[in-house]
């Protein structure tokens, strides 16, 4: 619950830059006489509030944010129950901390990416790929309607939607392991003994009265 009350007001704040980015790497696809000319990111960031109106940046922000959304509680989620569950590995066993904190830390950041990235590639899928003959898509130029073809392909095609998978990891996942393993560093992960962290709160519907 904190995870999803956490990710669920700030999941598009990344929308802007990502869309100024892409901007920025578009513009120098046009000819001369259509380019905006940006010399950065940033600046594409401070420019297209007034050249095309605020609204602009957060244009195709489904995707960025639903992506955001999903590895953001996995991610947070999956970490606290993981520390509330091997705390005895440094505590009873004498392992070292930090060895049980990468490997907390690693099988959440696995868990977040297998949820989160898939709604990153879409744009990619939307956007950028071939159009059917005719000029058809598949999903109407629609990111929800692509976001929910790809649950129902899942089956047999989810390993295709990790692609471009490394890229991600480059420009956000290194970053995105760094944050979580300063945030414990800092203490903001020391309620993960308290109840709403075990299974019998999780699951409360499963467990079985005495």
């Amino acid at each position: 619950m904190c995870a999803v009350l956490a990710a669920t007001p700030t999941c598009a704040l990344g929308v802007p830059f990502e869309n100024a980015r892409r901007a920025y790497y578009a513009d120098k696809t046009w000819p001369k006489e259509l380019r905006r000319n940006y010399t950065s990111p940033t600046q594409a960031l401070f420019r297209i509030p007034f050249e095309e109106g605020p609204l602009y940046l957060f244009r195709g922000g489904f995707p960025l944010a639903m992506s955001n959304w999903a590895f953001w509680t996995t991610y947070l989620a999956i970490y606290s129950f993981m520390k509330n569950k091997f705390f005895f590995m440094h505590l009873y066993m004498d392992f070292p901390y930090d060895l049980v904190k990468a490997f907390n830390v690693g099988m959440a950041f696995a868990w977040a990416s297998i949820m989160g990235y898939p709604a990153y590639f879409v744009r990619e899928m939307v956007d950028l790929w071939p159009k059917e003959r005719g000029g058809h898509c598949t999903w109407n130029n629609s990111y929800r309607e692509c976001w929910r073809w790809m649950g129902q392909e899942m089956d047999h095609l989810y390993y295709n939607f990790l692609t471009g998978y490394w890229g991600w990891f480059r420009r956000y996942g290194a970053i995105y392991l760094i944050s979580l393993w300063c945030a414990d560093s800092l203490g903001m992960f020391t309620n993960n003994s308290e109840s709403f962290n075990g299974l019998e709160q999780t699951f409360a519907f499963q467990v079985e009265s005495v």
